[in-house]
């Protein structure tokens, strides 16, 4: 049977390759993830039904909720530091004129860095020891001392927040510079023609023409920082004293280390239908948008 370019069954025989791909790499893992969720799966026992057993584990647990918790903090600061530094970004190279395709190809470097090679970076880079940054900041007489993020529970969460928040740079600042360069340049002009600064021009003109852009990246800023783990392992180890413990870390935990694989996988139901509720109300500013 030979199908038309116009035929709408053409655009669905075209699709189905990546349709299978989703079901095998996406629904079977999450159908995986809530079946697992309602057995005993300890490693201990013998695997049986115990229906919302582990969720109410997960109720009654106070390391559950430290974790719901750190996640909270640590996904609002990496987003929030994220945004600031990616707009910063965005702005500065979009008034470049000469070399600026160098200097996005280099902005993209932290990106492209896997997430736990970053990770050991910041570590030796906050090291008391031998780190640069407390030498910088001992140098500059804005410290008497080493500054240590493994001993403080504050700067431990802080450290881990910039670390993350440097490989995330890069990703929003991209976004953030394909829609300011493609904001028409006599909105500008009328701007300016009409009196309008440099801080007018932003709020008025460019931050309302890259709204929908800006809540795309924030959307997977956020739903990435939740499931981080992999930069936190190497540099606090989710330390100290659960400073940085988050709910990923908890997830890995009860993976590897107590073998609770029930347990393990509701955490990760919570964790998806509260990615599920964040996408939900990024979808619906982005749909009003």
């Amino acid at each position: 049977m030979r199908l038309k370019i116009s035929n709408p069954r053409y655009g669905f025989f075209l699709n189905v390759p990546g349709l299978l791909i989703v079901l095998l790499w996406v629904v079977l893992p999450a159908f995986l993830l809530f079946y697992v969720s309602v057995f005993r799966y300890d490693n201990v026992n013998p695997v049986t039904f115990v229906g919302l057993h582990n969720y109410k584990h997960l109720w009654n647990s106070r390391v559950f909720w430290i974790s719901i918790d750190k996640i909270a903090v640590f996904s609002v600061g990496s987003t929030a530091l994220t945004f600031f530094g990616g707009l910063v970004l965005a702005l500065s190279l979009s008034n470049v004129t000469r070399g600026g395709g160098i200097l996005r190809s280099l902005m993209i470097i932290p990106w492209a860095v896997p997430a736990v090679i970053s990770g050991l970076i910041w570590k030796w880079m906050f090291s008391p020891d031998f780190g640069v940054i407390s030498d910088l900041l001992m140098k500059t007489g804005l410290i008497s001392k080493p500054l240590s993020i493994y001993g403080d529970q504050t700067l431990a969460m802080w450290g881990v927040i910039i670390a993350d928040s440097w490989t995330r740079i890069p990703f929003m600042g991209i976004i953030l510079l394909a829609a300011i360069l493609s904001i028409p340049e006599r909105l500008q002009e009328a701007a300016r023609v009409d009196g309008a600064d440099s801080l007018r021009r932003f709020f008025f003109v460019t931050l309302p023409m890259i709204k929908g852009p800006l809540l795309v990246g924030l959307l997977i800023t956020t739903i990435f920082s939740f499931r981080t783990i992999d930069i936190i392992i190497p540099l606090t180890a989710g330390g100290p004293g659960r400073a940085t413990y988050v709910i990923g870390y908890y997830i890995w935990d009860q993976i590897t280390k107590t073998l609770n694989f029930g347990v393990g996988a509701a955490a990760g139901v919570v964790l998806f239908f509260i990615t599920s509720a964040i996408t939900g109300i990024f979808v619906y500013l982005l749909r009003k948008e």
